[in-house]
């Protein structure tokens, strides 16, 4: 007995460890066919994909609403048994409470997965039960009480209720949690709940309560569950066609005809989830977490009865059919009119007028439905009657650089979920009279009253320093946001003036490495911004045919010792037919700030690699060829599948390309930059860092970056020839990079006594007109070519 006691911990050692799949198992209560099941799987595939987790996900779902849960859980265990083809998942999401039962009482059955996360449990016990069980658990009770708030800020107090309620499965626990939330909130009352209710109930509930009654619609089983009661979906319709409007803070209830409120963030909390399943701190990760409202919307008919400064904040609901019966009404009047002769004068009236009020209204509602913000237009329409009224006022454009890697990297809905939580940030900073207008790229331009005087600058300094420049919040996302501002004095400055000086100071930030939050500007001259909107406009019209205008030129690299050819950099020149030649430092912020740099860069890396492939026999000297990538476009997952596509489809090695990016590029979100960069190491590609040294992060660069190459910048060449302190430092970090293993590039070599220096560094290629001017391609083959036989 002693011997086996002694081998049993070591037969228990020798036993397999589980073997687990990598994919993420989703078990849903319910079947296809429930909206607010059907959304969130689709947000946790959204959220899949965009978090690029390689092994992806499949989804069980039980057959809880139509089925009894005994049964429908013992037709899930059965089926689980049954797949032993499949390895389990280590990683588990439960949507909604039938879901999590299953996994309490099932856990077997489901592979005992080491990560597991529910969402969408209203049973408050079955959330402790879960908790203790090690469930990381991501609720959305906050949402409620933030629909609440914002109806009572709409309409005031008392804020009586009708709430329509559900007596059956979860929705049983959050119409008892609303009331909670009723009863707390101050000034609301829940008149009478109708917990079976259908559209004939709430009609002969409502005169019997006050007169300014909201009905509330709490959980949506009847309304979402088509198969069970497929006439319900239409009945939050048949109600708005009796007048009476629906509220709600879920977002499927909207599509279903709900007149809107605080809506719960679907997208936020599906990606928190997938976020929580495969972060590499899981068991640090809260017992539970929570998600708010993504937005305030609300269907045009309340337009009025927001408060005024309030209305930029609502995605408003239902425009286009309130905009039509508006029409209706008009032509109603105008024909009723025409036949009464003897009210004739009084129906044109009545007509004028209420063509003049739905134009208001129109003007109003142009606001961007993502944002609730105006669109830059509407300030552009009215900036001539607002330099007549207010010379003397304040204009400024803001940029958030991370806010457009995420874009780029995750995609515009993503974006525009985290805009909208950072316009919050921007509108609690403001000075409360300052004006918000969407401009491009997920960016606001904005104004200030002239009432500021000389003093604008400073509101606007303050403005950004309230933001908290890369202040670091556990409790939220916060961005760091870069302005141009600038001041227009009347009626001689139009907006083409200064919209193009505001872009022209974000450019000249992005240019300088976003070294500081503001920058004054002045409108520019007439011709100056004429010729800016040409170069806009000519841009967004070449990207449908580049090759009218666009060419390659290319700039040898070689040898210090002997001027052998090494390698070569492709460069872009424009030649437009009426401005002429226009230099890359002109186009190129042009391009970024109209988001065509990936365009731009897809464009120049396929016809790079198809003349290459070309002349490879020619140019045998040629090892590798340098094209400059934006590094947005580098850190997209496309960009480097068309890459590597393209060399295999050319014959070309991928050790022949050498990818550039300036050391002043935005390197904000460094570990994504890192991700993409180490993939294409990987997969051979060079990897060069452009202008080294004039930057303030290159060593952090060099320490995190799978880089092979360094460019020396042609200015610390000109400052080792001009001090001696300037000398050691470029031999000082040729010798670091050296030691690093990286090959250096000397840039501006256009004497011979710095080649004869540089080679005595060391240094392995060197570039400039001492050498070679840049050149055409064709003159490229004539100066480097192999002679034809």
């Amino acid at each position: 007995m002693l011997a086996l006691a002694g081998w049993s911990p070591a037969l228990a050692a020798q036993q397999p460890a589980p073997t687990y799949s990598d994919a993420i198992q989703v078990v849903a209560s319910y079947h296809r066919g429930s909206p607010w099941s059907d959304e969130l799987v689709d947000r946790v595939a959204e959220a899949v994909d965009l978090l690029e987790w390689p092994d992806g996900m499949h989804v069980d779902y039980l057959d809880a609403r139509r089925l009894a849960e005994p049964a429908a859980f013992e037709i899930e265990r059965r089926r689980l048994e049954g797949r032993t083809a499949v390895a389990p998942a280590s990683r588990l999401l439960l949507i909604d409470d039938a879901a999590l039962r299953f996994y309490l009482r099932h856990t077997e059955s489901l592979g005992n997965p080491l990560r597991v996360v529910a969402i969408g449990i209203n049973d408050p016990e079955l959330q402790r039960r879960a908790v203790a069980e090690g469930v990381k658990l991501i609720i959305t009770r906050t949402v409620e009480r933030q629909s609440l708030a914002f109806l009572k800020e709409l309409f005031g107090e008392p804020l009586p209720l009708l709430v329509l309620g559900d007596s059956t499965g979860s929705g049983r626990h959050l119409s008892r949690t609303f009331l909670s939330s009723v009863e707390a909130m101050p000034g609301a009352t829940a008149e009478q709940v109708l917990w079976e209710w259908t559209p004939e109930k709430v009609q002969e509930a409502l005169p019997s309560l006050p007169d300014n009654t909201l009905v509330y619609l709490v959980e949506g089983q009847t309304t979402g569950a088509a198969d069970l009661h497929p006439e319900a979906r239409q009945w939050l319709t048949l109600l708005a066609d009796e007048g009476i409007r629906v509220f709600c803070h879920l977002p499927y209830q909207v599509r279903l005809g709900c007149a809107g409120g605080a809506l719960l963030d679907t997208r936020r909390l599906s990606r928190l989830a997938v976020e929580s399943l495969i972060s590499p701190a899981f068991e640090a990760l809260p017992p539970v977490q929570e998600v708010g409202a993504e937005r305030r919307a609300l269907h045009a008919a309340f337009y009025q009865h927001l408060p005024e400064a309030r209305r930029e904040e609502v995605e408003w609901l239902g425009v286009e059919g309130s905009m039509a019966i508006a029409e209706g009404r008009i032509s109603r009047l105008f024909w009723g009119g025409t036949l009464v002769t003897s009210v004739l004068l009084t129906a044109l009236l009545l007509l004028w007028s209420s063509r003049r009020r739905a134009r208001q209204a129109q003007r109003r509602l142009a606001i961007d439905p993502g944002s609730g913000l105006p669109t830059r237009q509407v300030l552009e329409s009215e900036f001539e009657a607002l330099s007549d009224r207010e010379p003397g006022g304040w204009l400024f454009a803001l940029v958030s650089p991370s806010l457009r890697d995420y874009r780029r990297h995750l995609g515009l809905p993503e974006a525009q979920v985290l805009f909208r939580e950072q316009l919050k940030v921007l509108r609690a900073q403001l000075p409360r009279d300052a004006h918000l207008y969407l401009n491009a790229d997920l960016g606001v331009i904005g104004r200030l009253p002239p009432s500021y005087g000389d003093q604008g600058d400073t509101a606007f300094d303050r403005f950004i320093a309230r933001l908290g420049h890369n202040a670091h919040e556990p409790a939220r996302r916060r961005l760091a946001w870069y302005g141009s501002l600038l001041r227009w004095s009347g009626a001689e400055t139009d907006f083409a003036q200064c919209r193009a000086a505001l872009d022209d100071g974000l450019f000249r930030l992005e240019r300088q490495g976003w070294r500081q939050p503001v920058i004054r500007v002045e409108p520019m001259e007439r011709r100056q911004a004429t010729r800016f909107r040409q170069i806009s406009e000519a841009l967004e019209r070449l990207m449908a045919n580049p090759d009218s205008e666009w060419r390659l030129v290319i700039q040898p690299k070689v040898s210090p010792h002997d001027g052998r050819l090494c390698g070569a950099e492709i460069l872009l020149r424009w030649r437009h037919p009426e401005l002429g030649e226009i230099s890359p430092g002109e186009f190129l912020p042009v391009a970024e700030i109209l988001d065509l740099s990936s365009a731009l860069d897809h464009w120049v890396m396929a016809r790079s690699l198809t003349w290459l492939a070309s002349v490879r026999d020619t140019l045998p000297g040629l090892e590798h060829l340098s094209i400059n990538v934006n590094l947005a476009t580098l850190s997209e997952t496309h960009f480097r599948e068309t890459l590597m596509e393209q060399l295999d489809a050319l014959g070309l090695s991928p050790d022949m390309i050498e990818l550039e990016i300036t050391e002043h590029a935005d390197f904000s979100d460094l570990d994504t930059v890192e991700k993409h960069m180490t993939r294409l190491r990987q997969q051979g590609v060079r990897l060069a860092l452009d202008d080294f040294g004039t930057g303030h992060t290159a060593f952090k660069l060099l320490q995190r970056l799978p880089l092979t190459v360094i460019k020396m910048d042609r200015s610390l060449l000109l400052a080792a020839d001009e001090h001696h302190q300037g000398r050691k430092a470029y031999a000082a970090m040729v010798q670091f990079a050296s030691g690093l293993g990286l090959r250096v590039v000397a840039e501006g070599v256009e004497e011979p006594a710095q080649a004869e220096w540089l080679t005595s560094l060391g240094i392995d290629e060197v570039q400039g007109f001492l050498f070679a001017r840049p050149l055409e391609l064709e003159d490229m083959l004539v100066a480097y070519g192999r002679p034809e036989d």
